[in-house]
């Protein structure tokens, strides 16, 4: 996913007019003009209180990283989340639509950002050697002898620093469904179910209060928003950080064989 230029007023010249006695009626009072809330416009969150399985990588350096090539490794760990929100600020229709109708490919896309989460908990990890292969940066298992201590290509991955601006996770939401949404974020804050209907206090649906009829939404006016694979997270998040810490080196690529 110009400002119009502002109209010259040209002062008009008074001319005195005739004292007329004015005959005194009653002011009218103007109310503000009301008209139906567009939800598609406005700021939302979406919520899960099942699992969501979650990942996380960040880079790891023996060695001063002044260039992509001195990164020699990536933690990745792996877990689950627990009542986990996200947050839409700018809703331009599609995004909505696209919670609404719960049609995310694997993880979260990049206009939902995390908000919070219940808990959490890591359960698996594993280091990846960092490998340059032409344009493109691949995440390998480590061989035999980067495994081996006594080995001259030993790579102590436990006793590198973590290096680099940013880490990276994601949620797989795509097999997830949301138990509710709440439109006007930070506003109104109305909690609404995927069919579009009010939910009450104790998260039970009002029958008589549908906010948005999903029945009648028009997939061809919605229909185009950014859904994302954990590959492309991945990528993303590579050039994150090539373009912050190592901007010579961002025409490198995330690739597709990557762990």
């Amino acid at each position: 996913m110009a400002k119009a230029s502002a109209k010259k007023v040209v002062a008009k010249k008074l001319i005195p007019a005739k004292k007329i006695a004015a005959k005194k009626s009653p002011t009218k009072k103007i109310g503000k003009k009301t008209g139906p809330i567009d939800y598609f416009k406005l700021p939302f969150e979406v919520f899960y209180s099942d699992c969501l399985n979650v990942t996380q990588y960040e880079f790891k350096s023996d060695i001063k990283t002044k260039n992509f090539k001195d990164v020699k490794a990536v933690h990745m760990e792996q877990g689950r989340s627990w009542g986990t929100s996200f947050s839409c600020d700018k809703n331009n229709g599609p995004e909505l639509y696209c919670c609404l109708m719960n049609n995310h490919d694997e993880v979260e896309p990049s206009w939902l950002s995390f908000l919070e989460e219940d808990d959490i908990d890591f359960n698996y990890g594993e280091d990846y050697a960092v490998q340059i292969n032409g344009n493109e940066v691949a995440f390998v298992n480590l061989s035999d002898e980067q495994a081996d201590e006594d080995s001259e290509e030993y790579l102590d991955v436990d006793g590198m620093d973590y290096c680099c601006s940013y880490a990276f996770g994601a949620y797989q939401i795509g097999d997830a469904d949301p138990d509710y949404i709440i439109l006007d974020a930070g506003n109104t804050n109305i909690k609404i179910d995927l069919e579009g209907y009010e939910l009450d206090e104790n998260g039970e649906r009002i029958e008589s209060s549908r906010i948005i009829n999903t029945d009648e939404l028009d997939d061809e006016k919605y229909g185009d928003y950014e859904t994302r694979e954990l590959y492309d997270a991945k990528n993303d998040w590579l050039k994150s950080v090539l373009e912050k810490d190592f901007p010579k080196d961002k025409k490198l690529i995330l690739s597709y064989k990557s762990e």
